[in-house]
């Protein structure tokens, strides 16, 4: 449609001003949390930086939910959320929404009625049956996830846990600003020590509970391989320097007793 994009670290506070100065942008696009190794940019000081250049900022929250982040409240223009996921939960609906604020809600609309994407009747029901129980959910989706990330730590077989809770994490300030207090989201990414893909596979097949799955916020727990799965399309070396190695798994912790989930990771660590 006409339209050029151009990729930044938006974590890179220098990266970012050298991209929005040299390209001139009409609008910056970010996460809240990045995937798969979870990095929280300062989305406050990006919509400042958005706004002083007149640049529309918007915003995937799919991972932090509205119940962790709301990222109108810190200046973004756009909200976006995968429905499929979080919100409503049950991975048996396939959606997406966008909230906007006053001045960009007409073009919205107006955008909306050129290319159609108006989710179905029944679709609509889904999503609206799985949120009412969204925060009952996502609370308890983020405690497991903490205990989870805890136990991987200190496992011999795990060279490094991602997950936004740690004290070590490099974007901590930036998480305690904008993060609900006590929430940090239910997806938490493993490098397994000395970890190809045979062995990555391996670890895979023997689990039972928690379900090989190119998504995340289901109530069951989740396991996705991102070298085959999310970044396929990357080249290695890409992917290498973007940090996501072969030895990389993601896990979307479910609600299930956080027990079950700590034994089959045990157990698919020693297979």
């Amino acid at each position: 449609q006409g339209v050029s994009v151009h990729f930044v670290d938006f974590c890179d506070r220098a990266k970012l001003c050298q991209a929005i100065d040299r390209h001139k942008p009409g609008v910056l696009v970010m996460e809240t949390v990045s995937n798969p190794l979870l990095r929280v940019a300062d989305l406050d000081e990006v919509a400042k930086m958005g706004r002083a250049t007149q640049a529309a900022l918007v915003v995937d929250s799919t991972f932090t939910t509205p119940l962790i982040n709301r990222p109108l409240e810190h200046g973004a223009h756009m909200v976006v959320h995968s429905l499929t996921k979080y919100l409503s939960g049950h991975g048996d609906v396939l959606g997406g929404a966008v909230i906007s604020d006053e001045e960009h809600l007409e073009p919205l609309r107006a955008y909306g009625r050129l290319v159609g994407p108006v989710l179905g009747p029944f679709e609509s029901y889904l999503a609206m049956r799985g949120i009412k129980t969204f925060p009952l959910r996502m609370k308890q989706q983020c405690a497991n996830a903490c205990r989870v990330a805890h136990w991987l730590a200190a496992r011999p077989e795990v060279e490094r846990v991602f997950y936004p809770a740690d004290p070590a994490h490099p974007d901590r300030a930036a998480i305690e600003r904008l993060f609900a207090p006590g929430l940090y989201g239910a997806v938490v990414s493993v490098e397994l020590r000395d970890a190809g893909r045979e062995k990555i596979f391996g670890f895979m097949n023997a689990l039972r509970t928690i379900v090989p799955a190119t998504s995340v916020g289901d109530v069951h727990s989740m396991v996705l391989y991102p070298v085959m799965a999310s970044h396929r399309d990357i080249s290695p070396k890409q992917r290498e320097r973007m940090g996501i190695r072969e030895n990389l798994v993601r896990l979307s912790i479910g609600i299930e007793a956080v027990e079950d989930i700590v034994s089959d990771l045990e157990r698919a660590l020693q297979a």
